[in-house]
């Protein structure tokens, strides 16, 4: 009986998290458009003269050849990209990046093909290496990355009424994933943020816009801060629920 022969293939990716393995490997997980997740190792890639150590760092956008196996896959044949270099000479930019792959990576699996998200990614690590305005950016991508993944809010109706929202203030359940009514009354099961007029507005904009534009957008502290709120609860509890799932299956 022969035994299977290593299946290699050569993908674009993005390193999302790294690690060290004994004395010169390193550990790479990294997100790819057809293959999902991949968690690979690359030998002595923390040695002085190694040819891969330089490309797999944080956030950069690679070309890599990758040998399948039963556990950790190697990594070789490494080209960079891009290796957003900006993104890791500014604490801020270091931060927002390590926040987008994360969920980049929670929102993923391995084998599990995803060219919008890893797309999603690549653009929007590209705007945060520049942007005079991240924090808008990180929104687009919280809410592009909701849509991705069949969880888009509501947010032209009330969830509870189906009722179409005139111009008003608000409130937001991650719970019921959209906009209630001010006048619902709340069995207090669930927690319901306040939703302002100019915060719905935001979101609504967010939802339709393109990146380019998300960076360009301007809005007061407040309303920045609400959204935020808004939109890191629902991923949170988007999460909360797909783990829910895994665990039951």
């Amino acid at each position: 009986m022969t035994s299977k022969r290593p299946f290699t293939y050569t993908t674009d990716a993005v390193v999302l998290r790294i690690s060290n393995l004994g004395e010169a490997d390193r550990i790479v997980t990294l997100i790819a458009p057809v293959h999902g997740l991949i968690r690979g190792v690359a030998k002595s890639a923390r040695k002085p003269n190694s040819k891969l150590g330089g490309h797999l760092d944080l956030f950069r956008h690679v070309i890599v050849s990758i040998r399948e196996t039963r556990s950790l896959h190697g990594l070789s044949q490494v080209s960079t990209v891009n290796g957003f270099r900006g993104l890791r000479d500014n604490l801020q930019r270091f931060s927002h990046a390590a926040y987008v792959s994360e969920l980049s990576e929670r929102f993923s699996v391995e084998s599990g093909a995803n060219r919008p998200l890893f797309q999603l990614l690549i653009n929007v690590l590209e705007s945060l290496e520049t942007t005079t305005n991240q924090e808008m950016v990180v929104r687009f991508f919280e809410i592009r990355l909701l849509q991705l993944n069949g969880f888009a809010p509501e947010l032209s109706k009330c969830v509870e009424t189906g009722v179409e929202l005139e111009p008003n203030n608000h409130f937001y359940s991650p719970d019921r994933g959209g906009l209630i009514h001010n006048n619902y009354q709340s069995s207090g099961e669930a927690a319901v943020l306040p939703a302002s007029l100019n915060t719905i507005k935001l979101l609504r904009f967010l939802s339709k816009t393109d990146i380019t534009q998300a960076g360009n957008l301007k809005a007061k502290e407040s309303d920045i801060r609400q959204l935020s709120r808004i939109l890191r609860e629902q991923i949170h509890h988007v999460l909360r629920f797909v783990l829910a799932i895994t665990v039951t299956r």
